[in-house]
């Protein structure tokens, strides 16, 4: 069902939506097969038609699978499976005139469902619609048999009902994923996607809380990248971005489960070393510092950066723990940079 741009990242919704046809599809086409082989009702009509429609089923899994022409795909089979949907439909129809329920009454409203992914809502709903009143059309020769008659009512009070609610989903999964989104700008760091200073902050007094009651010691790491603001100068912003983002992804492989590793700001960095003495937090300080040292970078080489290394002490509250860690970060700059400090 999409969604206004501005109400969530549509990239990930249209690999969402990949993902719903990729596994879909083959049901589907399993489902076909299996009519096709061995169902008695399958008239002469379907008998043509399912191979063909299969075949044309397997096609565009492939190209979605490859992320090939995927919004061609999408709107191509739109009317592939409208022009489909019509057929087993006026097959569904006719059997009911001799009494037999063809199966594809239960499978239809998938593709409502269809119509709502790839369409925006208001064509979604006007082509749900126009689909609908095709089928109604199509269903009309056949209200005079009793036989008929109420089932198909129930089909199209049932189908009407399933595009009512696809309405409404549609409206309501846009106000859901932003609320989500709200709330992970809340707590993350949009750029790094780790946590950011308001998470950190609840962290910390998590944390202090714990080393209280179960009398238990844990330690800080807080570090910057040394010179940053020469890489952004030099190279510019989005170069220095690409930095953090690389620098992030360095360090959350170099620490445990166990620890907490968040964005202060800019080019600043916290790990809370969770149940790890001040001793155990430089060790892994220096490892950090070690790993970021030797590491290539992709646009600038090399960058190194300073560590400031303080334990959670009873009497701690957040602001005095960073402020502490702040001036263990300061002896390191005071030393040359590129090395860890204790306080």
């Amino acid at each position: 069902m999409n969604c206004p741009v501005n109400t969530f990242n549509n990239n990930e919704y249209e690999k969402l939506k990949r993902k719903i046809f990729l596994v879909t599809f083959p049901f589907i086409f399993l489902t076909n097969l299996a009519y096709w082989l061995f169902s008695p009702y399958v008239d002469h009509l379907m008998f043509v038609v399912l191979p063909c429609f299969n075949l044309y089923l397997a096609l565009i899994w492939l190209f979605i699978y490859r992320q090939r022409h995927i919004r061609p795909c999408e709107i191509i089979s739109l009317v592939v499976f409208g022009f489909y949907h019509l057929l087993r439909i006026y097959s569904l129809f006719n059997q009911l005139e001799e009494g037999i329920f063809n199966v594809y009454g239960l499978w239809s409203p998938l593709y409502f469902v269809y119509i709502f992914l790839v369409l925006e809502q208001a064509e979604a709903i006007g082509y749900s619609l126009f689909i609908f009143l095709l089928t109604v059309a199509l269903g009309i020769p056949h209200l005079g048999n009793p036989r008929a008659n109420d089932i198909l009512t129930q089909y199209y009070i049932s189908t009407f009902l399933y595009i009512l609610l696809l309405i409404f989903f549609q409206k309501i999964v846009p106000s859901y994923i932003e609320s989500d989104m709200l709330r992970k700008n809340a707590y993350y760091d949009s750029l790094t996607d780790i946590a950011n200073r308001r998470s950190l902050d609840e962290l910390l007094r998590d944390e202090i809380k714990l080393c209280r009651e179960h009398n238990r010691c844990s330690s800080i790491i807080f570090f910057d990248i040394d010179n940053f603001k020469e890489v952004n100068d030099e190279f510019g912003h989005d170069i220095g971005d690409s930095v953090l983002i690389e620098f992030v992804s360095l360090v959350k492989s170099s620490i445990r489960e166990s620890d907490f590793f968040g964005r202060w700001g800019g080019d600043e960095f916290i790990v809370i070393a969770a149940n790890q003495s001040l001793a155990e937090a430089s060790q892994l300080a220096e490892k950090l510092r070690k790993i970021i040292a030797s590491h290539s970078f992709c646009y600038i080489d090399h960058v190194t950066a300073s560590f400031g290394v303080t334990s959670i002490e009873p009497d701690d509250l957040p602001q005095s723990l960073i402020k502490r860690a702040d001036q263990a970060l300061y002896c390191a700059k005071k030393s040359g940079r590129n090395t860890v400090k204790a306080l």
